[in-house]
């Protein structure tokens, strides 16, 4: 029976102890929020004060005419122009083209917040007069770019210009060396054609050879037992001094030629020719007096005969005999 009052004094204890704890925590609050309220007074007032401040400078900027009403549209107008005519500038500089475009992008900004100011209620002078002079700098960083592209602009025509100006001299060169190059094959050929050997004198006959050894011409085609060919080979300055090799070329009565068994080719003019014979010479430069002779294999027909000598290519005698 004597537990339970100690029991109920516990418990009272607990109590009073958890009442005064809410009544400490109430009081806590209850100053916290006093402060609040202090702070949200302090700062409404300096709210109030910068508006007043803000309405103060407003005021003195329009009435020492620093600012006018016709500045906010000025603006617009100005930020407006300024836009169009960064548009229309051209630049092939990538960065020059980079630096533009942010320039762009902060006209278009500047005027969303003209838009803006349009729109409120109450003029704020402040900023109208930053968006001025903000307009203003860009103003002169555009007059900046143009000034620079006009200058690189200038640059790139005396550039142009001196390309053309080289071209042309370049043209002029390559005529001038295409001039020579075709004077130069002129010469070429003309020395070529020089140079061609030439013969004087040029005889052509059938010969008959005696059991002695002795030779008669005949001109009988029973009884010729070789063709023989004697000529000059002219003095030529501009011929290379060498060994020479000529082919002696017999044109039959029938057109064929006159060949052996054992043909001699040689070049005809740009084409395989046959020869009856050939024979080197050692040319000097100087007139060489040459016969050839061919041994006939077989009887030969009745008729005229063409006899044509070659060198180099190049047909250098010709002359003809008949016989009976």
């Amino acid at each position: 029976m004597e537990q339970q009052p100690k029991q109920s004094k516990t418990k009272d204890a607990i109590y009073i102890i958890i009442i005064l704890l809410l009544i400490g925590g109430v009081g806590y609050l209850g100053y916290q929020m006093g402060q609040t309220k202090k702070m949200l007074e302090s700062c409404n007032d300096t709210s109030a004060s910068l508006s007043k401040d803000k309405d103060e400078l407003n005021e003195i900027l329009k009435n020492t005419g620093i600012i006018a009403d016709a500045d906010n549209k000025e603006v617009k107008e100005n930020l407006t122009a300024m836009l169009q005519e960064y548009n229309n500038i051209e630049s092939s500089n990538v960065e020059m083209q980079d630096s533009i475009a942010a320039q762009k992008e902060k006209i278009t900004a500047l005027l969303a917040e003209v838009e803006v100011l349009n729109n409120a209620k109450k003029k704020d002078w402040g900023k109208i007069y930053k968006l001025k002079k903000e307009s203003e700098t860009l103003r002169e960083i555009m007059k900046g770019y143009i000034h620079t592209i006009d200058s690189l602009n200038t640059l790139n025509i005396n550039l142009k210009n001196t390309i053309v100006k080289k071209d042309e001299e370049i043209d002029g060169i390559s005529k001038d060396l295409n001039n020579v190059k075709d004077k130069n094959k002129e010469l070429q050929n003309t020395v070529a054609a020089g140079s061609v050997l030439q013969t004087t004198g040029l005889v052509g006959y059938a010969i008959k050879v005696k059991n002695s050894g002795t030779q008669t011409e005949t001109n009988r085609a029973n009884r010729a037992d070789q063709i023989k060919a004697c000529f000059t080979v002219i003095e030529n300055k501009i011929a290379k001094a060498e060994a020479k090799t000529l082919y002696m070329r017999v044109i039959e009565p029938s057109s064929s030629e006159l060949v052996g068994e054992k043909p001699v080719y040689f070049n005809m003019g740009g084409k395989d020719g046959q020869a009856c014979i050939s024979r080197q010479i050692n040319y000097q430069n100087q007139n060489t007096d040459v016969c050839i002779y061919y041994e006939l294999e077989k009887e030969i027909e009745k008729g005229t005969y063409i006899v044509e000598i070659y060198c180099e290519g190049n047909k250098i005698g010709s002359t003809s005999f008949a016989l009976k």
